[in-house]
């Protein structure tokens, strides 16, 4: 039994609840907030949709849940940074930001504070900066881990995102008319998340994305990662291309600024990745060979198809001439 915090969409009461799974908590949170839940979808602050119970449990304690009605709709923390990013410029931000009447988890900090982090101090990187929880407690503060140190904590942390992309896919697949209807199609499916789920835990889950001390890390030695710009940008223009950096090892401050970062998917994942799966086992199922799974993990889990962007470089238009490659949709030998 954990407990959690439930609020409904305009936030204007917040409940604490205790809950073993995820129809417990969805039960008690409906019941709580008075809301009828056939027409409830509950979803973290970050806006995923938690209909997953594996997922469910893999959450901390004193997670924050939205119980959104059909029809509402719910401004995330990284949605209303990157409207104020998006609407005045770095020197603006540096002066004066004031956000008020949103009681999303953390976001009044995390605007406070977002001028002092945007560019990475070029002193922090002439100094060791330190890892052990012990040595510098103040950077785990507010934290619900059991983490020892700033590395293990970040090498969760990425583990969570890639997750997360695992289990929002296959519940979008699952939902799916196509998966429904096309029973033939569906045996193929499963056998290639199936196999995702065993690659991925067999890769840890690439929580080394966020590890400054793995050499295929994202970042340098030191923790300093850099946006990789915009899905049709070889780079990040920002500053003439000197480009969005930032350190959340250094302190409390920017490792909150970091959680805004996104691993963007160049092709994207629901409009583009999913319905070529589907096409896929369709292909698959005609010729009696197997999906090619190792091409579609890397468009999902991998740096293959993630780019790491700052919520400025983060398009969430759809990435018109991001495609997957149909010649590259099958294993060449027949099952």
């Amino acid at each position: 039994m954990k407990g959690y915090k439930i609020t409904n969409c305009a936030q204007d009461m917040r409940f604490g609840i205790v809950g073993k799974s995820l129809k417990d908590v969805f039960t008690k949170g409906c019941q709580k907030l008075k809301l009828d839940h056939i027409n409830v979808t509950m979803m973290t602050v970050d806006g995923t949709v938690i209909d997953d119970e594996d997922y469910f449990q893999q959450l901390p304690a004193q997670t924050l849940f939205i119980f959104r009605l059909n029809g509402e709709t719910f401004e995330t923390g990284a949605d209303l940074i990157y409207n104020v990013l998006a609407a005045v410029n770095n020197n603006t931000l540096k002066t004066s930001i004031k956000i008020k009447s949103f009681m999303d988890e953390n976001i009044k900090e995390k605007i406070r504070i977002l001028s002092s982090v945007l560019d990475v101090d070029d002193d922090g990187k002439k100094k060791k900066i330190s890892s052990l929880r012990l040595r510098d407690p103040d950077w785990f503060q507010g934290l619900e881990t059991r983490a020892r140190t700033k590395e293990e904590f970040m090498f969760k942390r990425c583990q969570e995102r890639i997750r997360s992309y695992m289990y929002k896919t296959k519940s979008d697949m699952i939902k799916s008319d196509f998966y429904i209807k096309h029973t033939k199609c569906r045996k193929y499916l499963d056998e290639v998340f199936k196999q995702f789920s065993e690659l991925l835990t067999k890769n840890k889950h690439h929580g080394y994305y966020f590890d400054r001390s793995n050499t295929n890390g994202l970042c340098d030695e030191i923790g300093t990662f850099k946006c990789e710009g915009a899905w049709n940008q070889s780079i990040c223009s920002y500053e003439r291309g000197t480009g969005h950096k930032i350190n959340p090892y250094q302190s409390r401050e920017s490792r909150i600024i970091f959680s805004t970062w996104n691993l963007d998917h160049w092709v994207e994942r629901s409009r583009t990745v999913i319905p070529a799966l589907f096409e896929a086992s369709k292909m698959a199922s005609e010729v009696h060979r197997s999906i090619n799974m190792k091409y579609f993990y890397e468009l999902l889990f991998t740096t293959v198809n993630l780019k790491l962007v700052h919520i400025v470089c983060h398009d969430k238009g759809q990435h018109i001439s991001a495609k997957c490659d149909p010649n590259l949709y099958l294993q060449y030998k027949k099952v």
